[in-house]
């Protein structure tokens, strides 16, 4: 007989759930499905539509259920407990590289004292209906990709148990953010969510569910010698299990509490456990678990990283020289790290880079070409790769001849642009995978030049054509403009690898020449914004777990490899497409310029251009003003002024930089969650995006969120581990690693978080109005870390609600606001319109036709005029 559990409304949110699914079931005939974007995702989910719930039976915590529908296989789904995080969403986002519908079901028993009428308001990002007793509520009909849309649905509620159903869908195509919030509006206290479960005893159940959701890790990434440690607040008691496990399910670490009190459980340290991405576990202990069905679980996820190889440790200090020589070492221990990584298609590239040729696995390399040949979403990364190794191992007697025709008859079906026929998955239109598109456009049109191309029934000369036609237009914006994903630690590693490849193998010495000058352009600008082999810079595009740490960054293994400094990680494609790249000649002023560290660097740059017609989105012109300010003990960097008060996606805006884990950032959330298909997340990007100026070391963020903002608060990033020293008092956060100090505060003051997955690394700030003050020092101007607090305390500071007047640690005085200019000392400083590039080794004019860089004695000079 199943038991009740249950749990109390917050705010009117229904936060405890029992939730089947996601059920995906891929698309199968896209081309049948007219439209495009939304009007597309529209006719799939009508196809799909039934106006049954689709799923029959009393829902009972871990029971088994049967779906069934058209086009789809009779599907057994479990019901699983679901406890909503701040952000009040069943959120069941994930990534799919090719198009899926995707169900899921939430139900809940509501027990209500007395009858009522009530409003219902129900947010999602797609389709959705809402039954109640059986009787069908309404429905949401409409798409909404990134930020989810409440409708209001009127609903009666009877006295006592009320059944509610709410199945929620979705057209998933690349990134499928994927939420559910019910909220009953005005509803009485006394309201109760009831969930059937067949766990018992349940006031057991009930004590592990509130003693796993008190856990938490003080990090996502250990390394080295540091121990994999869970945390609470106060003392378990209880006998539970705890395992470190790999996410498909191999133990590397389980210990048992005893029903001892204790605070925290150590799993063991990194460097015992191999490289990659791990789930802790929380259980009951496993007699309790297997055996009297206790099976009440949390997974925490966290990284281990930097364990087998000495190449692996971040390397924070320049080597002695940079030389030609040091360059082909590195190469060789970047080609080595990759090889050993076993991770795809890059990794067999750098197996045979090496001539390793007897560790060459063809599996690998035939499910990426499976892979394509669906037209999956970043078919354009793994084709490039595929077009190299043929260019570069094709003549090898040791290369693998069941490679031979698959990879003949991939190349001559792909499609290559996204004027070609055919619906998919594929993702064109961003300035990386423009790039890469036309570069596989080239070197396939070269490669097989007469033979016809059946995606088109063109010739390979056509496409050849067409290909250098597209990629000169784009290599030529960015060499006058720059680039509109500036900074973007995460796709100026496709740029690399599409750059790299046409240097080395496009055979129009013009495509080759102006990839070579772009791609040294690129390298620039991440030398001037790096710190320490860190990528800190401001991004135009990122994700979270690589700006929450530089020891996942994809730039990292780039520098590592260029000028001696960062890591190597799972990150390879940029790192083996350099390495390979026979033709290409790295600068090494850039890499001197990547590790000089003066007193003082201040950095300015302007990028702007005009999209291309055929882009999708409204914005014609485009423009970014961003600087940099650089010292021996720290990095602060920011994009000034922009886009204030519009939605955000994957921007970040600001940033200081001390270290790989040392980093402190602020932004809007749109959710909790830290899912990359959330786009803005947790971290990465925000909801409403704020407006900065940073003079120096000293830097302002204005955030103006709506009225009806759904999380009400912006935060920081403030990871009190990776500190040396840091401590809240008198409404600042201050932080201190080595001889760099930063302090924090906001109008609303900060409140750190003692809860949830980013316990102690984060500062929450409420209001819908609020300033973010950021001010840095070092021990070299402002003493001892102690002296530091004293005299930013002493500081004359006035934060509004939009607006801050402060004096600064240099005798200076800031004022800027939402409006106006920024003004230092009370004349009107610049925060839009810079030059191209103004720093101590170049500075050029927006739109000239050459840039000239000196460091030193060196100089080299980049003519765009070709």
């Amino acid at each position: 007989m199943p038991q009740e559990i249950t749990y109390s409304l917050i705010n009117g949110f229904v936060h405890n759930w029992l939730v089947a699914g996601p059920l995906a079931q891929p698309v199968e005939q896209l081309a049948r499905f007219s439209g495009e974007g939304a009007a597309l995702k529209t006719n799939i989910a009508q196809h799909y539509y039934c106006a049954e719930p689709g799923i029959a039976g009393v829902p009972v915590e871990l029971e088994k259920v049967n779906f069934a529908h058209n086009e789809r296989e009779p599907q057994e789904l479990t019901w699983r407990a679901f406890i909503c995080d701040d952000d009040h969403f069943v959120d069941v986002s994930a990534f799919y590289h090719t198009c899926h519908h995707v169900t899921v079901w939430a139900t809940a028993q509501v027990e209500c004292a007395q009858a009522a009428d009530v409003a219902l308001q129900l947010t999602t990002n797609g389709p959705a209906d809402v039954w109640l007793n059986g009787q069908h509520v309404g429905r949401c009909d409409q798409f909404h990709h990134q930020i989810p849309h409440t409708v209001s649905l009127a609903a009666h509620f009877d006295a006592g148990r009320n059944q509610l159903w709410v199945r929620f869908e979705t057209v998933a195509i690349r990134e499928n953010p994927n939420v559910m919030a019910l909220q009953i509006a005005d509803c009485p206290p006394d309201w109760r969510v009831v969930l059937a479960t067949n766990i018992e005893p349940v006031q057991l159940r009930q004590q592990l569910e509130t003693l796993f959701a008190q856990a938490y890790l003080d990090r996502d990434i250990f390394t080295s010698d540091e121990v994999v440690t869970i945390e609470w607040p106060v003392e378990v008691k209880q006998n539970i299990c705890i395992r470190l496990q790999t996410p498909d399910g191999r133990i590397h670490s389980e210990r048992h509490t005893n029903a001892k009190p204790l605070s925290s459980v150590r799993l063991g340290k990194a460097y015992q456990f191999p490289e990659g991405p791990y789930h802790i576990v929380l259980m009951a202990d496993p007699e309790s678990y297997y055996v009297r069905n206790m099976r009440v679980q949390r997974v925490l996820e966290c990284r281990v990283v930097n364990n087998h190889f000495v190449t692996n440790q971040l390397a924070t200090q320049p080597p002695d020289a940079h030389t030609p020589q040091a360059y082909a070492t590195r190469r060789i221990e970047a080609l080595r790290d990759a090889a050993r990584r076993e991770s795809g298609l890059f990794s067999q590239i750098a197996k045979m880079a090496l001539g390793w040729w007897d560790l060459v696995k063809t599996e690998p390399i035939l499910a990426q070409i499976e892979s394509i040949n669906a037209r999956s979403d970043c078919s354009d990364f793994y084709m490039v790769g595929l077009l190299g190794m043929i260019y570069r191992f094709w003549e090898e007697p040791q290369f693998p001849d069941e490679l031979r025709q698959p990879l003949q008859d991939c190349i001559l079906n792909f499609k290559y642009w996204m004027d070609e026929p055919g619906n998919d998955a594929m993702c064109y239109w961003s300035e990386n995978h423009q790039i890469l598109f036309h570069t596989c456009e080239i070197l396939a049109g070269q490669l097989f030049e007469d033979d016809l191309f059946s995606n088109v029934n063109q010739p390979g000369a056509w496409h050849r054509e067409k290909g250098e036609r597209m990629a000169l237009s784009w290599l030529r914006k960015r060499a006058a403009g720059g680039f509109r994903e500036w900074d973007s630690n995460t796709y100026f590693e496709e740029d690399v690898l599409a750059l790299t490849h046409l240097v080395d193998l496009a055979e129009s010495d013009e495509v080759a020449e102006m990839a070579a000058i772009v791609l040294d352009k690129l390298l620039l600008i991440l030398a001037v914004n790096s710190y320490g082999g860190l990528f800190g810079s401001t991004h135009g595009r990122t994700y979270t777990p690589y700006i929450k740490s530089g020891y996942l960054e994809p730039t990292s293994g780039i520098s590592r490899l260029l000028w001696g400094m960062g890591i190597y990680n799972e990150r390879i494609l940029g790192v083996v497409s350099i390495a390979c790249a026979a033709n290409y000649t790295f600068p090494l002023i850039i890499a001197d310029i990547a590790t000089d560290l003066p007193d003082e660097m201040w950095s300015r740059e302007h990028h702007a251009g005009q999209l291309e017609p055929w882009c999708d989105l409204a914005e014609g012109q485009w423009a970014v003003n961003k600087v940099t300010y650089k010292t021996p003990d720290y990095m602060l960097c920011s994009v000034q002024d922009y886009l204030p008060g519009a939605s955000g996606y994957q921007q970040h805006i600001w940033q200081a930089t001390f270290g790989p884990d040392a980093v402190i950032f602020v932004n809007h959330p749109a959710c909790v969650s830290e899912d990359g298909s959330h786009r803005p997340n947790a971290w990465h990007g925000n909801a409403i995006l704020p407006r900065v100026a940073q003079w120096k070391d000293v830097l302002v963020a204005v955030h103006q969120l709506p009225a009806e903002d759904w999380l009400g608060f912006t935060h920081a990033y403030f990871p009190a581990y990776a500190f040396d020293e840091s401590t809240l008092r008198d409404g600042w956060a201050f932080a201190r690693v080595g001889e760099g100090y930063v302090a924090l505060t906001a109008t609303h003051g900060v409140q750190q978080a003692t809860r949830g997955r980013n316990a102690y690394r984060e500062l929450r700030s409420h209001g819908a109005q609020n300033v973010w003050l950021c001010m840095m020092g070092r021990a070299a101007q402002d003493g001892s870390f102690a002296q530091f607090q004293e005299k930013i305390l002493a500081l004359d500071v006035s934060l509004e609600a939009s607006s801050v007047h402060a004096d600064t640690l240099r005798g200076e005085t800031i004022d800027f606001g939402w409006e106006g200019p920024l003004l230092v000392n009370e004349r009107e400083m610049p925060i839009a319109n810079f030059k191209h590039m103004e720093n101590p080794y170049c500075t050029v004019a927006l739109g000239s036709n050459q840039m000239e860089i000196r460091q030193g004695d060196q100089l080299m000079r980049l003519d765009f005029s070709a």
